[in-house]
């Protein structure tokens, strides 16, 4: 195998990927893993591995590397250790490596091919959070934190925990009765619970959820699970989980959302985008796409720092965000580069929105401590075409006429239809 052979293989490859020498210089790498790590191939190339590879860890990388180049073991995706690579605007991504030796003529390379291993990171995050948020209920359960009734199917006579009253809001001198926890209920889930106990030797080993209102007017997440213990006599098991389904929401509204402006992230982008293209597709209605990048950033990064440059961002944020209607969802795709998604608006109508958050953000004066700063936005805009193949068509003009914007005067909006 010749250098050449190497490249064209790196270039096919539908994950990213880099060869490396000894020295751990980056000797060619495709466009996918220019893509993950947000540069270019040529800034690549050439560049030590080092810049690839989060600060504090560098050395440990480096070790490792030339360890691999001593005693070469191949390395598959997903066998375990994981690792962060760093993105030319310095956040960091969560990768999966998997890695070869090869030799070309007498010089060893090693091939490092890379996947993004966010969502696998997300899952896990949110596992073990949950995880330990069940292992906190299971603390609360020993503790007396849990209700159950049991009942008679021949005398249809019912007893409860003394929790019972507590845990599902209810008069502490309720009789037991599945219709006091039924009432219990709020009202769009009574018709469920209803159902379910209409006869529960049939609902045995089911698991189900519904909500109360507990004595404080507080909604509260109840789930029930259903036992047969005897030919006649059933048992229900009822906990609080409510904390447990708020951390599940607050996890899920986490994984779609920027840390720093509190605007949806591209992941969420590429979700919404893709669902507003099968709705074109499906039934013609169309959506505009609106790209904006602040125009000249580094300079506010540069004169001013990092702190006020984040100032900037999410400041501007919540400036766009009061320009939109319920329907319209503003989105960070990264560093300074923005969207704003409008379903079922005319290019005419994206227009005015775009200069309206233009001339806001023109307007406005960023403060941090005796700083201040004025910035300007350049947009593009662009609507999904019957020719269109692929959500991201659409995605491409809009970022061709914020190039356009970009190219030419700048704090202006061109439109490709």
């Amino acid at each position: 195998m010749n250098l050449e052979n190497a490249r064209w293989m790196i270039s096919s490859s539908p994950d990213g990927a880099i060869l490396i020498n000894r020295s751990q210089t980056i000797v060619a790498a495709n466009q996918k893993a220019a893509d993950l790590f947000a540069t270019r191939i040529e800034s690549l190339e050439g560049a030590p591995l080092g810049t690839l590879i989060p600060e504090d860890s560098v050395p440990g990388h480096h070790e490792y590397v030339a360890n691999f180049f001593d005693h070469p073991k191949p390395r598959s995706m997903g066998t375990g250790a994981r690792f962060t690579g760093r993105l030319s605007d310095g956040s960091v991504l969560p990768v999966d490596i998997m890695l070869n030796q090869i030799k070309i003529g007498s010089t060893l390379y090693a091939m490092a091919v890379i996947r993004d291993d966010s969502e696998r990171a997300t899952i896990e995050s949110v596992k073990k959070q949950l995880e330990a948020a069940n292992m906190r209920l299971m603390k609360a359960q020993e503790a007396g934190g849990l209700a159950w009734w049991e009942m008679n199917l021949n005398t249809n006579q019912m007893v409860w925990s003394d929790t019972m009253p507590r845990i599902v809001g209810i008069n502490d001198d309720a009789s037991p009765s599945l219709n006091a926890l039924s009432q219990s209920c709020l009202p769009e889930d009574r018709s469920l619970f209803d159902a379910i106990h209409q006869n529960p030797s049939s609902s045995a080993g089911r698991t189900t959820t519904f909500r109360v209102r507990d004595s404080h007017g507080a909604i509260r997440w109840m789930e029930e699970t259903i036992h047969a213990e005897a030919e006649d006599v059933v048992l229900g098991v009822i906990r609080d989980v409510s904390d447990q389904k708020a951390l599940e929401e607050k996890l899920r509204s986490e994984s779609v959302t920027d840390d720093l402006t509190r605007l949806f992230n591209r992941k969420k982008f590429n979700q919404d985008l893709k669902r507003y293209y099968a709705e074109f597709v499906r039934s013609k209605r169309n959506a505009s796409v609106i790209m904006y990048d602040f125009d000249h950033f580094k300079n506010v990064n540069d004169l001013y720092g990092h702190a006020m440059g984040d100032q900037v961002l999410s400041r501007a944020a919540q400036l766009v965000t009061q320009q939109l209607r319920p329907s319209d969802h503003a989105y960070r795709l990264g560093g300074e580069e923005f969207a704003i998604l409008l379903s079922g608006s005319s290019t005419e109508d994206a227009r005015i929105l775009a200069d309206r958050v233009r001339r806001t953000i023109e307007t406005a004066r960023f403060a941090l401590g005796d700083a201040k700063v004025s910035v300007t936005v350049s947009f593009g805009i662009a609507k999904f075409r019957s020719s269109d193949q692929h959500y991201e068509d659409a995605l491409n003009r809009a970022d061709n006429a914020l190039y356009q914007s970009k190219a030419n005067v700048r704090n202006t909006i061109s439109i490709l239809e």
